[in-house]
């Protein structure tokens, strides 16, 4: 049985990191949102990429630490021809030392679709929020 949680008003930390091994750090301590008592914090994401090249598969590796241990969560992503790739998760980490999530995405960067210069993103001209981040939630 989990313990109840606090919600909050979703506050957004950003998109994904956009590029392959490409890192961003999130800080999780929002002032006036999220209590320095909090032990874990709550967080929902959504990607969407896009439909250029050869179908390729990789994943966002999400994580908080506290001294030599990683807690770790995954999110897959897909992209190429035939069709954009939608994913979302809701998803919780502990705080932590310092209240930082860590995410990086691993993704084909040896083929010609994405090369490591190459977004993922599924972005268009209608649709610019290819991805986000929120804290909606925190445990104490």
């Amino acid at each position: 049985m989990c313990a109840a949680y606090e919600p909050v008003t979703p506050a957004s930390l950003g998109t994904l990191p956009e590029f392959p091994d490409q890192v961003k750090i999130y800080d999780l301590k929002i002032t006036g949102l999220i209590p320095s008592e909090a032990k874990d914090v709550f967080v929902y994401t959504f990607v969407t990429t896009h439909n250029e090249g050869p179908f390729e598969r990789g994943f966002y590796d999400m994580y908080t630490t506290e001294g030599s241990k990683e807690y770790k969560q995954f999110m897959n992503v897909a992209t190429g021809q035939g069709g954009m790739g939608i994913n979302s998760a809701n998803l919780w980490f502990p705080m932590g030392d310092e209240g930082k999530l860590i995410v990086k995405l691993y993704h084909p960067t040896d083929k010609k679709s994405i090369a490591g210069k190459k977004s993922i993103a599924g972005k268009t001209d209608e649709f610019q929020d290819w991805s986000e981040l929120f804290v909606i939630g925190y445990r104490l």
